[in-house]
């Protein structure tokens, strides 16, 4: 079986979740099929990856300028770095098209941002098309203002799939609730656990006075209600340090909201970290809190819980649906996380138990489980 995976996002040059997926899962899956993935060629790109990479060029250019070097013409091509992310997508999407070998026995689509190649390929040579919805716009704005063109994209390539994945139940009712698709139609895959994260050692519960919020700094994840619990927390407990790691948009107005509490002291902003990092704040913080406002899975969940970290969710994530060893509450309840935090501090036992077994229930994700029944998923749909 051919696939052509589509794709935005592939580490090492990738910027979230997306790429993580797409290394782990297209990995394992090359092993039952011959995976075939479409991506933007950027730099960073690695030379070799476990299954075949076709670099589509983007051709993001301003201006063509012809000259003449007195024997021969020559063209010169200028890079627009102004292109809007939108237009970028658009040419993406529009090289994808061309590149992709139409004799696949299937197309895979991830998100409204490889939607429009998926939905040409299957209307122009009848190629049976699977869709990953790993967000959707009502989760990126934080049900503020989703924008309706947006939408829209998604709307048309959902109606156009042969099937859906979901990475949560929780994403799969807002498709059925909010864009009209069919339940049946639908599949719940979780995201795994990436293999840097297992066989982690067992962690010290001496108190680290550190509480952690790990992710993009944008509205969705809810980086504000963490700063306001922070608030909460710091007027009770004084010496306790609140660590954001991450970037985004609002990652200036969280330094001025942090200065406005007058917890400017307590609050730390690393920005971006690479994997050792990464694994060093998991390790030695007390708790991870994601008061994420509308998260359809939450990847850095289970990556704080494999490590032995206790965690506070949004009943708005996704992952929390098949957890329990996690405190949850309401995204916008800041003083039921404070309380919540409040307690993890101050009882060893409590955070022992709460990690010991959040560890062990993050390992029962993994990318095998994912890959088997995204194989199931492709053979429902290629005769």
């Amino acid at each position: 079986m051919k696939i052509g995976v589509i794709g935005w996002e592939l580490p090492p040059a990738f910027s979230g979740g997306l790429g993580i997926h797409t290394i782990n899962i297209f990995s394992i899956l090359n092993r039952m099929a011959s995976i075939t993935l479409y991506v933007p060629d950027v730099p960073g790109l690695n030379e070799k990856y476990p299954f075949k990479v076709h670099k589509v060029g983007l051709n993001y250019m301003a201006k063509n300028h012809e000259h003449t070097d007195g024997h021969n013409k020559k063209m010169e091509s200028y890079y627009n770095g102004n292109l809007k992310f939108e237009d970028k997508i658009r040419i993406y999407n529009k090289n994808v098209i061309k590149a992709v070998d139409p004799e696949v026995d299937a197309i895979h689509c991830h998100d409204w941002i490889t939607f429009r190649a998926g939905i040409k390929l299957k209307k122009k040579y009848g190629i049976p098309m699977v869709a990953t919805v790993h967000s959707t716009e009502i989760d990126r704005s934080g049900n503020f203002f989703p924008q309706k063109h947006i939408m829209d994209i998604e709307r048309e390539g959902m109606e156009i799939a042969d099937k859906i994945i979901a990475v949560s139940d929780y994403t799969k009712k807002i498709i059925v609730n909010n864009y009209g698709i069919a339940d049946k139609k639908i599949e719940v895959i979780y995201n795994g656990l990436d293999p840097n994260f297992i066989g982690m050692e067992p962690k010290d519960y001496g108190l680290q006075k550190s509480v952690l919020y790990f992710g993009r700094v944008t509205t969705q994840k809810g980086p504000y209600f963490f700063l306001e619990a922070a608030k909460k927390t710091i007027s009770k407990m004084p010496g306790i340090k609140f660590i954001i790691v991450g970037t985004g948009d609002l990652i200036n107005q969280m330094k001025k909201d942090a200065e406005n509490f007058g917890i400017v002291k307590n609050v730390v902003f690393t920005g971006f970290v690479h994997l050792q990092e990464k694994l060093y704040y998991y390790r030695n913080s007390d708790i991870f809190v994601l008061p994420a406002v509308s998260e359809p899975f939450g990847m850095s969940v289970i990556e704080a819980m494999s490590t032995g970290t206790p965690a506070i969710i949004s009943n708005t994530t996704g992952v929390g649906e098949s957890l329990r060893n996690v405190f949850k509450c309401d995204f916008w309840d800041t003083d039921y996380i404070s309380e919540y935090i409040i307690g993890i501090l101050k009882y060893r036992g409590l955070r022992e138990t709460m990690g010991i077994n959040g560890q062990i229930e993050a390992k029962g994700f993994t990318w095998d489980k994912s890959a088997i029944k995204t194989m199931e998923v492709y053979n429902s749909i290629v005769g």
